[in-house]
């Protein structure tokens, strides 16, 4: 880990619907709601969203007066975002000073300021979400959501979530093609998703469905495939109308070549025995990101897996239509699900 993200470790607590395809993959099938009540419909209606923006505040500095500055913005913001007493550790404000002087970071500020110099945007797509979220768990509360700057740490999750925060690395936002990018050696695949219409959604795939998984262990494959695919009907019930190609963070080509040859890796994976496979390497293959998968060559999509994770869990939803999302995501037989799926890509 190189010097200058090691400050935000120090500073941050890093402990750390919908499309469905069967016989018309066209034809949407609607997660059932569980029973609520007015109050609670009207709570969810009334929500508020709260985005606090560190980054500013940490490069507005002066950094001439720093220990009391640091000592300003831990009463401002959370507990779990910067270490108490962490103004007096002469190391940690040496690597600060490092941090925010460093050349790529400020560009990285700069950037990100002219793009998010405001949130509305955001704003305006994550509220309509939370709100279906709330009638879906009417017991959650909304999330507060905290915007960093990385480094570009693409070993740092670009969104992630600590007790009832989420925090957003925007400068994993700025566009595919943003020339950083490739000078700091990331590959294009990971580019990809680079994209702004990806923070929305992201802020649901990798945090907020964490909260209603059953606490299991992943061991096969089909175990990551059907948990894939759960999480992309989550994120899909709270935006229903998102593609699904968006939803998988697939290009339009991906996305064709995986409806293309669904059945053929379907079979594939039933003929090599893959589906209850327990090592790392397969669920590597097939469900992490990748350029490509690499049993079906170079022109197939990366994380084929979550395609079929989620025609799977589409097709469950779509034969037993009485299913809520928590009961769905509570699930935790992958080879019952399979079979009560009877899912049989053509």
């Amino acid at each position: 880990m190189g010097r200058r993200h090691i400050l935000l470790f120090a500073l941050i607590s890093l402990l750390l619907f919908s499309f469905f395809s069967c016989k018309n993959k066209n034809t949407p099938v609607n997660v059932t709601k569980p029973t609520i009540t007015k109050r609670q419909i009207e709570n969810a209606k009334n929500i508020k969203v709260n985005i606090l923006r560190y980054e500013q505040d940490l490069f507005k500095i002066d950094q001439k007066n720093m220990a009391a500055e640091i000592a300003y913005l831990y009463g401002k913001y959370p507990d779990n975002l910067i270490s108490n007493k962490a103004w007096e550790n002469q190391e940690m404000l040496a690597f600060l000073k490092n941090y925010l002087n460093d050349p790529t970071n400020k560009q990285l500020y700069n950037d990100t300021q002219i793009k998010y110099s405001d949130l509305s945007k955001f704003k305006n797509e994550i509220t309509p979400a939370l709100t279906l979220y709330l009638t879906h768990f009417p017991g959650e509360s909304v999330p507060d959501f905290c915007t960093l700057i990385s480094g570009m740490d693409v070993q740092m999750p670009s969104v992630f979530g600590y007790e009832n925060t989420i925090f957003i690395c925007l400068d994993m936002y700025l566009g595919k093609d943003y020339k950083q990018y490739s000078q700091a050696g990331i590959p294009k695949f990971i580019q990809a998703h680079c994209e702004e219409k990806y923070l929305p959604t992201d802020c649901f795939t990798k945090v907020l469905v964490y909260k209603h998984l059953p606490d299991k262990t992943l061991v096969s494959l089909l175990d990551n495939i059907i948990d894939a695919g759960k999480k992309i009907m989550f994120t899909q019930t709270m935006f229903p109308t998102y593609s699904e190609q968006d939803l998988l963070g697939y290009s339009k080509e991906q996305f064709q070549w995986a409806t293309k040859h669904e059945s053929a890796v379907w079979h594939f994976l039933i003929e090599k025995n893959l589906l209850y496979d327990k090592s790392d390497d397969v669920t590597r293959r097939m469900i992490d990101e990748t350029p490509f998968t690499r049993d079906f060559g170079n022109n197939s999509p990366g994380r084929i897996g979550w395609y079929i994770g989620y025609q799977i869990v589409k097709s469950y939803m779509r034969n037993h239509p009485g299913t809520t999302l928590n009961d769905l995501l509570k699930m935790s037989d992958s080879q019952k699900f399979l079979k009560d799926s009877s899912y049989k890509p053509e």
